[in-house]
């Protein structure tokens, strides 16, 4: 009987350990001294979707045979492989610098018809419109101030989670702009009309969790461009002449890893 007492008692006194363990891990902070680190590194992984954004000028009806009469914008997913730093300002406040490589098969920038249609037989497509495809290999480079909060309890472990706003600029360098659009018949007509540099104004939301060996941010972004991407005062980009303007907007969702 005292044998079998004794058994319990050494149970119940594992299960108290056991239970005194699992609480002292709830209330054990991950990366305490985050906060005063003065700068601290990374790298971001994510995918994007890209779509050209046509302002119609008056006589877009009316421009050249060469120039498009219909523009349907397409949108284009990339892979997003970038850097990180992040440079503390006050506990509330820091910059972030992300530079990132945007790959993509080819940029499918629009669909569009012409009164010339019927002379690149060979390009219709069922629907009796062209796609015009051009490759692009983006390099961005953005800045942004990051507003966060302070961090708080979350999934029953102490100073796990916080939340961040972005709010920044972006310059944008696509190395394929100066190749010609993906040809579909020896008479396609067009060269690249769209410009490769490009600068943006951008805003982000996001969630960072403190683990115990680095903090794990997945975050949404909203970028819109300001540069006319069009290029003009040439005979060789006669497609767009109808149109007044042209910019790019992109979505980005992205996870950074630092520390």
């Amino acid at each position: 009987m005292q044998h079998l007492l004794r058994k319990q008692i050494i149970l119940i006194g594992i299960l108290l350990a056991s239970s005194i363990s699992v609480f002292a891990q709830n209330d054990e902070i991950f990366q305490p001294n985050h906060d005063d680190l003065p700068y601290y590194l990374g790298m971001s992984i994510g995918l994007s979707n890209s779509y050209l954004n046509y302002k119609r000028g008056p006589n877009f009806l009316l421009a050249t045979n060469d120039a498009a009469k219909y523009l349907l914008p397409q949108s284009t997913p990339y892979l997003n492989l970038g850097l990180t730093g992040t440079l503390k300002l006050t506990n509330r406040v820091l910059i972030r610098v992300n530079p990132t490589l945007l790959i993509s098969d080819s940029r499918i920038a629009f669909k569009y018809t012409t009164d010339n249609l019927q002379t690149y037989t060979p390009l219709i497509s069922t629907d009796d419109t062209l796609s015009y495809t051009i490759p692009s290999t983006i390099i961005d480079l953005p800045i942004a101030f990051k507003f966060q909060s302070d961090r708080y309890n979350a999934f029953k472990q102490s100073d796990m989670m916080r939340h961040y706003i972005l709010a920044g600029a972006k310059f944008a360098f696509d190395l394929s702009s100066e190749k010609k659009p993906t040809k579909e018949a020896p008479t396609f007509p067009y060269e690249n009309e769209i410009k490769g540099m490009d600068m943006s104004l951008e805003l982000g939301l996001g969630l960072s969790f403190y683990l115990r060996y680095a903090t794990i941010s997945p975050e949404l972004k909203f970028s819109y461009g300001l540069r006319d991407l069009r290029k003009t005062g040439s005979i060789k980009y006669p497609l767009l002449s109808g149109v007044d303007k042209v910019t790019s907007n992109f979505i980005y969702f992205t996870i950074h890893i630092e520390n």
